[in-house]
C-alpha cells in the first residue's frame, strides 16, 4: 500500500485511536496515538489489506497504552523504594516520613491495606499471599501495585514524593 493511502487511513481512525487511548490515560493518549502510528507505518509495507491497518493500528494503540501504564509504575515504584531507602535523612525527618507512609497505609482500602501489610511487614511474596488469602496470585500482584499506587498518590499530597 502507498504513503498516500496510509495519509488517508490515519486521518480515518485517528480519532477512533485517540478516543481509545483516552480511556486508558487522558494525559497520554496523544503520544500512545503518535506510537502507535509510528509502529503502524514501519508495518506498512507488509500489510494486504486497508481493513488489517485499522486493525493493527486499535491493537499497537492498546500495546502502547499498556507499556505507558507500565513505565509509570516502575517510576512510582522505584520513588516509593527510593522514600522507604533513605538512609540519608535524619532521625526526625525518617519520623515524619514514617508517619506520613503509616498514615497512607491507614487510609488504603481494606483488602489492600491487608495484602499490604503481609507484603511489607510479613515479608510475604504474592504467591505466599495468594496461598494465604485463596486469592489468584495474579489479583494479589494487583492489588499490590495498586496499594503502591495508592500510597504514592498519598505521599505526592502530603508533600513527600
Amino acid at each position: 500500500m502507498k504513503a498516500e493511502q496510509f495519509t488517508s487511513i490515519v486521518s480515518h481512525i485517528r480519532p477512533r485511536l485517540l478516543a481509545l487511548a483516552s480511556q486508558f490515560d487522558a494525559d497520554s493518549a496523544e503520544d500512545a496515538v503518535q506510537e502507535a502510528l509510528m509502529r503502524l507505518w514501519t508495518a506498512w509495507s507488509q500489510l494486504a489489506e486497508p481493513a488489517d491497518s485499522e486493525r493493527l493500528a486499535v491493537r499497537l494503540t492498546k500495546h502502547a497504552c499498556i507499556d505507558a501504564y507500565r513505565r509509570r509504575q516502575r517510576q512510582q515504584t522505584v520513588e516509593l523504594n527510593r522514600v522507604a531507602a533513605t538512609e540519608t535523612a535524619d532521625a526526625t525527618d525518617e519520623a515524619v516520613l514514617q508517619g506520613a507512609l503509616e498514615r497512607a497505609v491507614k487510609v488504603l482500602p481494606p483488602a489492600e491495606r491487608r495484602l499490604w501489610t503481609m507484603h511489607t511487614e510479613a515479608q510475604m511474596n504474592s504467591a505466599q499471599i495468594a496461598a494465604a488469602t485463596g486469592i489468584n496470585n495474579r489479583s494479589v500482584s494487583t492489588m499490590l501495585s495498586s496499594a503502591r499506587h495508592h500510597i504514592c498518590e498519598t505521599l505526592k499530597k502530603g508533600g513527600f514524593l
